[in-house]
């Protein structure tokens, strides 16, 4: 029996891996999309279309020669134009004949498909699961902030200080510096509410301490004043909290994630998905300045295999990695990395502003060089993942 659960448990797995490549095939079709429909816009020959490398698995030809193609590995994909590698192209609609107003659109447009459908998974994330902001499910009589907090209410902040993911101020964060900010220390005059034993034999006494919490009810914010337990140990010393009045959970006290109305969402999804842009600058920042370690990143392995761990645990997770796969995709393309559309923007820049071309020879050697180096760097940051 265990035998047969085993091979259930891999073929499960197996399962959700194959969800894993799907999903990114879909975040390399948007984004090779958007160069080829900016391209077609403006007029460019197009000679490929294709989603993954190597073999091809389906080929489809096009009245005007246009190939469309399936290759065999799914990790990557591209669109090709016609001369794009190459210079006195007799072909008007080649790439390198173009304006080079036009190239950076479509150079752009990769990056920016891929940001529109974050916007539409963001959108699609915070109206059937929510992500950030907190609302209360349930109240009773029992409760320390029965009379207080009522249920659908939706709490924005503590005291003043909102619930912001970008700089990392989630409820439990505010909380947190909310009470060691005002109570750190278990004084002689306070009224012990709980008391109890740990596991390990450790006492621990619960006081009720007073916070403000910022709530919206009834559409409208407010500042609402209720309590929390604040936890210490047997020094007298901050050990934690709990939204309810004993250390076991019977049901007083329930919050959940905030869904969205349709017209929230709507209007929400922009600017939470340009805040998970700008997270995602400040990690490499945080990368460059060797603030954070290499291991924080990963590559395709990497992605696919934390795509089906999450989704195994639960869908909601995949609905949460899809905004963010495809922002740092968007990102990720724009950087001035050899290889990656943002330094093929900065090269049609620099003949812009020089009105005169790069040699070709130069700009095909550094994009050899710099695709060498990236596909070496994302093999050892797979490798590290594996091995740590």
């Amino acid at each position: 029996m265990s035998n047969l659960l085993s091979i259930s448990t891999v073929f499960t797995y197996i399962g959700y891996i194959i969800i894993a490549i799907i999903v990114l095939l879909l975040m390399v079709l948007i984004h090779e999309l958007g160069h080829y429909t900016a391209g077609k816009i403006l007029k460019f020959k197009i000679n490929e279309f294709s989603v993954g490398f190597g073999p091809k698995i389906l080929q489809k030809k096009k009245k005007d020669g246009e190939l469309i193609s399936l290759r065999a590995f799914p990790l990557g994909g591209y669109c090709a134009f016609e001369g794009e590698n190459e210079d006195g192209s007799e072909s008007k609609d080649a790439f390198n004949n173009q304006k080079p107003w036009k190239r950076l659109i479509v150079l752009f447009c990769g990056a920016f498909f891929n940001f529109l459908s974050a916007i539409i998974f963001s959108f699609i994330l915070l109206v059937s699961n929510g992500y950030d902001l907190v609302s209360v499910n349930s109240v009773n009589s029992s409760s320390i902030n029965y009379g207080y907090l009522e249920t659908g209410d939706v709490i924005l902040g503590i005291d003043g200080d909102k619930i912001d993911f970008l700089s990392d101020k989630y409820i439990s964060n505010l909380i947190t510096l909310e009470i060691e900010g005002n109570y750190p220390k278990l004084n002689d005059n306070d009224i012990i509410s709980y008391e109890f034993t740990s596991d390990d034999g450790k006492v621990y006494r619960m006081v009720k301490r007073e916070i403000n919490y910022d709530i919206r009810r009834d559409g409208k914010e407010i500042v609402q004043a209720g309590y929390i337990n604040v936890i210490y140990d047997e020094k007298g010393t901050y050990a934690g909290w709990s939204l309810l009045s004993t250390e076991s959970d019977n049901g007083e006290f329930g919050i959940g994630t905030y869904k969205y109305t349709f017209f929230e969402a709507l209007k929400e999804s922009v600017p939470f998905t340009c805040k998970w842009a700008v997270k995602v600058l400040k990690i490499f920042g945080q990368l460059i300045r060797g603030k954070l370690s290499i291991t924080a990143l990963g590559g395709p392995v990497t992605t696919i295999n934390m795509i089906a761990s999450y989704t195994q645990q639960s869908l909601n997770y995949l609905l949460l990695l899809l905004p963010l796969i495809a922002v740092n995709l968007a990102v990720f393309n724009l950087l001035p990395i050899p290889a990656l559309d943002g330094c093929q923007m900065l090269f049609v820049l620099i003949e812009w502003i020089r009105k005169k071309p790069i040699n070709r020879k130069v700009i095909n050697a550094v994009n050899t060089v710099g695709l060498f180096a990236l596909l070496g760097f994302v093999l050892i940051v797979d490798l590290i993942q594996f091995i740590i």
